[in-house]
């Protein structure tokens, strides 16, 4: 059996209360806010597990998804900073979610891309980037020297 995960569909909650523009303050802030934190942090912890069962697709559509939701996170976060009246405790489970986010789209990516081998740089790129570190190290010296 395949588990999947709807990502969106679980940061979906936060994101609505987040967005209303209270953010993570005090005044007006859900009493659900600091679960849904928790259900979230859960479901992406305990799917971490399940990645290696996902096809390439799934993965991949997972992995753009998980990317959104941490793009609108990040901004949730960045105005919890800003703003002083923060819930100090919902703001830190907002923050370990984000990391766990994180951590979901690490192994994501390492799985995406275990398939995939690395090529050999050519050789006229390095000599091309030799030359350039070389010319950037004279003209330097050359600017020191005189």
């Amino acid at each position: 059996m395949v588990l999947t995960l709807d990502i969106q569909k679980k940061a979906e909650p936060i994101i609505r209360q987040t967005n209303k523009g209270l953010g993570i303050g005090k005044a007006g802030i859900s009493p659900h806010l600091s679960e849904d934190i928790s259900d979230l942090i859960l479901t992406i912890e305990g799917f971490d597990n399940h990645i290696s069962a996902l096809s390439k697709q799934a993965i991949k559509d997972l992995l753009d998804d998980t990317n959104k939701v941490i793009t609108i996170f990040v901004g949730v976060d960045e105005q919890a900073a800003a703003n002083s009246t923060a819930d100090k405790e919902v703001l830190e489970r907002f923050q370990y979610a984000l990391k766990a986010l994180y951590k979901l789209k690490s192994l994501l990516h390492l799985a995406y891309t275990r398939d995939v081998t690395p090529e050999k740089t050519p050789a006229s790129i390095k000599d091309g980037l030799a030359a350039v570190s070389r010319a950037a190290v004279l003209h330097h010296l050359s600017k020191h020297t005189h």
